[in-house]
């Protein structure tokens, strides 16, 4: 019997208020964000649930916590979960290339926006993936960043290291079904727009939210 791995990426966050960048870390979800995770817990209400996991953020804590609802379900936070982490962008050389080019590099020693590589990145995430997968449970849901998601997905259909082009909007819903074989039961449901408007990465917006 296969385990069931739901993978939520937390909701919406303003990275660029006034147009200036602010510290990703003490991000907070929007009120659209907010919005959107009422969405998912609403979907999600009747599905049993082992284990919650967030990434210590608080935009990844806040989700959970709106998509549980109250619900008695333990929670674990796993810093190892983080997203990819950014350098100054105001050092990038050609910060829209920057942008566009996020999570496509040539190279895995390549830097995330002039900070985490993304080797290291995947040093950080896969061996964490592993030990939750080696921990006794049915069904597991991980909240966490769209990086994250990127790189447990690219490395569970793959076997391989690196990332898909997969895109993954806020609070979009993946379903990892585990076992000999994993199975992409679903990727990136967002309920409160079930066919998404934007034809924007996740990375194109946010290069039109900072852009000088």
């Amino acid at each position: 019997m296969r385990r069931r791995l739901l993978l939520l990426r937390h909701g919406e966050v303003d990275y660029f208020p006034g147009g200036r960048p602010m510290p990703p870390e003490g991000a907070g979800l929007t009120p659209r964000g907010r919005a959107q995770a009422e969405a998912v817990g609403q979907l999600l209400r009747e599905v049993p649930l082992d284990l919650a996991v967030h990434t210590g953020l608080p935009r990844t804590e806040e989700t959970l916590r709106i998509v549980l609802g109250g619900r008695e379900v333990p929670v674990e936070a796993w810093p190892e979960f983080q997203e990819i982490r950014p350098g100054r962008l105001r050092d990038l050389p050609d910060p829209e290339r920057a942008f566009r080019e996020a999570f496509h590099p040539q190279d895995l020693s390549e830097r995330f926006l002039g900070g985490e590589g993304y080797g290291e990145f995947l040093d950080r995430v896969l061996p964490a993936y592993g030990r939750l997968l080696a921990r006794p449970w049915d069904t597991l849901l991980l909240v966490a960043h769209g990086g994250v998601i990127r790189a447990l997905l690219s490395y569970a259909l793959t076997g391989q290291r690196g990332f898909l082009p997969l895109e993954v909007h806020p609070c979009g819903l993946s379903v990892l079904d585990l076992g000999d074989r994993p199975l992409l039961r679903l990727h990136n449901l967002t309920p409160y727009e079930l066919l998404p408007q934007t034809r924007l990465s996740t990375m194109e917006a946010l290069w039109r939210a900072y852009r000088p």
